[in-house]
């Protein structure tokens, strides 16, 4: 889906920058962070890899990182909801922060899902600040 990889090489571009304000001086994520992480699937799944949200995660080296899966997998195999992963910046597809107006910032892959209807009826404004990357972070 070319909308898909264009989100998610925005997505891409723009970790570093949410990095710097996502992490705090020991490298542990802030409560409003997550990173999407493309997963390997087990042998047989209908997919390569399984996008899956992180939250809290923490950067352990250089583009090195743990965190723990936010969201149940489907092709996983024995992971689930609450497992810890070790993942590489490489391996990130995508990053939400959440403003203090309680929308989004970020969430490049979910702005395209909402255009497909992922969200129902819930307009794009009351989920998603108009700016994908906070104007203060440029």
């Amino acid at each position: 889906d070319p909308a898909m990889e264009a989100a998610i090489a925005e997505a891409r571009a723009t970790l570093p920058l949410f990095l710097t304000h996502a992490l705090d001086a020991e490298g542990y994520s802030l409560p409003e962070a997550l990173v999407k992480v493309e997963l390997p699937t087990v042998a047989g799944s209908p997919i390569d890899g399984e996008h899956i949200w992180i939250a809290p995660f923490a950067q352990t080296g250089e583009g090195a990182f743990v965190g723990f899966l936010a969201n149940a997998p489907v092709h996983l195999g024995p992971l689930r909801l609450g497992d810890r992963v070790d993942f590489t910046a490489d391996m990130i597809s995508d990053w939400h922060f959440t403003a203090p107006s309680g929308r989004y910032w970020g969430s490049f892959t979910s702005r395209v899902m909402h255009g497909a209807g992922a969200f129902g009826d819930t307009p794009f404004d009351q989920l998603f600040e108009p700016d994908p990357v906070p104007a203060d972070w440029r």
